[in-house]
């Protein structure tokens, strides 16, 4: 009774199994198979295990890819009978298949071998993915192979390009040293008429009876002309001063001496010129007379743009800024609108008549040398804000 439920139950479990199996005794004739078995080789389990094994064979040779190296194979395991194998099997119909086979000796309690167990795996579906990756394998490196000899074509012209960049090159160096030399020109002249202009006003209160007043302008006067030397000096030079020629500069004293220079020309234009400087600002590493050629260049400017609006106000502040020190300078004037904001830094642009157009293309260059920023703010009717920030100097 026990062992005829054991077998109710293996038989059960062969049909429930997704493999193919096949039991066959010493003499190699069929004993038991399974459902997916006579599936896959077109034999009904009665066929399988009673029909004669030559009988079995003719009928499953049709349906195999290679039926010469499967009877091969067959006659190579019977020849072992302990012989274990795998490998594979291909279907051909009724639609193609690749079975993974896999056979062992079946021994009784003696080790003797009494039967040969085969058991069939579907791997139709793998061997599909695996060819699809191999195809796809082998276009990649054909792409690949494609884009190393394009990329070595590019690189080929791309020498040629930086060849003939590297004389283009110098070709533009040539012509903009001679550019850089007109700029620089032009440049140290438009300094040098804003020193003529606060000097011919001195000049005027120097002819005067008092004597202290006759002094202050002479005082006023040297200083101005001590600007214009250094000016003339790196005219000649062609150069600005370099990094290592800066010093520590006391930001308040250059805005005391730009208002005590300025403040006679205010006066005529009818602006009120005020400044304000915070307490205990660091020093800035840099050029104490370019400095003040940033704070002269923009303080006449917002002097000269009041004329439109017959004065005003005009305010010089310096405070303690993210580690350093920023100076503004803003006025009450009409303003600028987005047009003209938008070309404010180009060279030889300028709104007034005879303007030289490189007032603030030289400040931003000066503040830019000395690792800072400049920038404006303005709208029509609304006047003007120029701010420079410089960076304090390392303690």
């Amino acid at each position: 009774m026990q062992e005829h439920d054991e077998l109710r139950l293996l038989r059960a479990l062969l049909r429930a199994s997704d493999y193919g199996v096949l039991l066959s005794d010493a003499t190699r004739r069929d004993l038991v198979c399974n459902r997916r078995f006579s599936e896959w080789f077109g034999l009904s389990e009665q066929e399988t295990t009673q029909a004669p094994p030559e009988q079995v064979r003719a009928h499953v040779l049709p349906r195999l890819k290679d039926p010469e190296e499967f009877v091969g194979t067959l006659d190579a395991i019977y020849a072992d009978p302990k012989l274990t194998r795998e490998d594979e099997v291909e279907l051909v119909a009724p639609r193609p298949r690749v079975l993974h086979r896999y056979t062992a000796p079946v021994l009784d309690e003696h080790g003797r071998v009494i039967g040969r167990l085969w058991t069939f795996a579907d791997i139709t579906r793998t061997r599909r993915l695996e060819k699809r990756v191999l195809a796809q394998q082998a276009q990649l490196k054909e792409q690949a192979r494609q884009l190393a000899v394009a990329l070595r074509a590019v690189h080929g012209r791309l020498g040629k390009v930086e060849n003939a960049l590297t004389q283009t090159q110098r070709q533009l160096f040539e012509s903009e040293k001679l550019s850089a030399i007109g700029l620089l020109a032009a440049s140290v002249a438009h300094d040098i008429r804003n020193i003529l202009t606060p000097l011919t006003i001195e000049l005027a209160l120097a002819d005067t009876d008092d004597p202290n007043a006759r002094a202050q302008a002479l005082d006023a006067m040297r200083a101005q002309l001590d600007r214009l030397a250094l000016l003339t000096q790196r005219l000649l030079a062609l150069s600005r001063p370099a990094p290592d020629q800066f010093a520590p500069v006391d930001v308040c004293g250059v805005v005391e001496r730009i208002v005590a220079l300025l403040t006679p020309q205010a006066v005529l234009e009818s602006v009120t010129l005020t400044a304000h400087c915070a307490r205990r600002l660091p020093h800035v590493h840099g050029d104490a007379v370019q400095m003040e050629q940033v704070l002269v260049n923009l303080a006449l400017n917002a002097v000269q743009a009041m004329r439109a609006t017959d004065g005003g106000a005009l305010e010089i502040a310096a405070c303690r800024r993210r580690g350093g020190v920023s100076l503004r300078v803003s006025d009450t004037g009409p303003g600028m609108d987005k047009a003209v904001r938008r070309r404010l830094f180009d060279p030889f642009f300028s709104t007034k008549p005879g303007g030289a157009g490189l007032g603030l293309f030289s400040c931003r260059r000066i503040v830019e040398a000395h690792g800072g920023a400049l920038t404006v703010r303005s709208a029509p009717a609304r006047g003007t804000a120029v701010q420079v920030w410089l960076p304090g100097e390392e303690t």
